[in-house]
């Protein structure tokens, strides 16, 4: 087995994608054993902030009109993760219409992007983002285009969950 099988193994069980627990014949639990590498799993969270404000507080990224591919985060470790994405639209100020945005993901394990369609509330007279959750594996690059002839704000709140191996000498792989 190769350093880098080893090390999703690991990370995979970390993560909880395979089941960490072991069960012996006789029905008792054993504790996986990490004699080879060391993991560690922590999350980052891409977020606003704001007075009073609590839960998953959106971060507001202005995307031009008649934009493509606009990338809005990329990932260039090489860290088995998991990563929720939360999605909304709303206006640019002054304006106050509809907006449709087409927002991207890019996974490691797949050649074709996931692609979603995010739209405001159709019935005004405010028109608000209607918030879309996904949670993607092993997630790579998130983009947004904008093909309308006015400016949007895509409302992006992020958490990515990843694991980190090290060897015994304590060596990052």
């Amino acid at each position: 087995m190769s350093c880098k099988d080893s090390r999703m193994k690991y990370c995979k069980e970390a993560l909880g994608t395979t089941s960490p627990q072991r069960v012996s014949p006789n029905g008792h639990y054993k504790k996986p054993k990490y004699k080879e590498n060391s993991c560690a799993v922590e999350t980052h969270k891409v977020r606003g902030n704001g007075e009073n404000l609590t839960g998953n507080i959106p971060i507001n990224i202005l995307v031009p009109a008649f934009r493509e591919e606009l990338i809005v985060f990329e990932d260039y470790t090489e860290n088995h993760n998991k990563t929720f994405l939360q999605l909304s639209v709303k206006p640019a100020l002054p304006d106050n219409t509809f907006r449709v945005l087409d927002v991207r993901i890019y996974t490691r394990d797949s050649e074709e992007p996931i692609d979603i369609r995010i739209t405001t509330n159709p019935f005004g007279p405010e028109f608000t983002g209607i918030p879309r959750g996904i949670q993607v594996e092993n997630f790579v690059r998130i983009t947004v285009t904008n093909t309308l002839e006015s400016p949007s704000v895509l409302q992006v709140y992020m958490e990515k969950t990843f694991c980190i191996c090290c060897r015994e000498s304590g060596e990052q792989e």
